[in-house]
């Protein structure tokens, strides 16, 4: 479980100092041993971050946006290459909630943790193939399909 505070839509960058010292080629990485025949193909991660904000404001029709797309380099760029099986993250906008509403929080985390080693992961090897349909896109893991002026398919 990675927990960190969402800082400008990004890890905080003590987190990723630790990412860049410790996830590196030969320990968590080779050449030949990346995503699905990954070193840590048999682990388990999950995202757990606290906002700033409410969980409707990153939701795709919220004002920040849908969170999914500003998660994907951490969950595909780095813990999905490296092998893992990324599984849903958990947010949790605990600064303006009230107490019975971060206990109600709290109680649904302890409930998801006693039943996580049974979860499926969220980013399937299917996504290989969906590139190949629709192009390179940070929603693959979503079922969305690329905007039609989508830059990636700029000449």
């Amino acid at each position: 479980i990675f927990q960190f505070p969402l800082y400008w839509f990004i890890i905080p960058a003590i987190m990723k100092g630790w990412i860049d010292r410790v996830l590196t080629q030969g320990f968590a990485f080779t050449l030949q041993k990346m995503y699905d025949n990954g070193i840590f193909k048999d682990k388990k991660a999950i995202l757990s971050f606290t906002t700033g904000g409410t969980e409707s404001m990153f939701q795709p029709d919220g004002i920040h946006g849908d969170f999914n797309v500003a998660l994907w380099p951490l969950q595909n760029g780095v813990l999905r290459f490296c092998g893992f099986q990324v599984l849903a993250p958990r947010s949790s906008g605990v600064q303006h909630s009230p107490p019975d509403v971060r206990n109600a929080m709290l109680d649904a985390w302890q409930e998801r943790l006693n039943s996580v080693f049974a979860e499926k992961p969220l980013l399937r090897p299917e996504v290989k193939d969906a590139s190949e349909s629709h192009g390179i896109t940070t929603a693959q893991h979503l079922g969305k399909l690329l905007p039609p002026d989508n830059q990636t398919k700029a000449k």
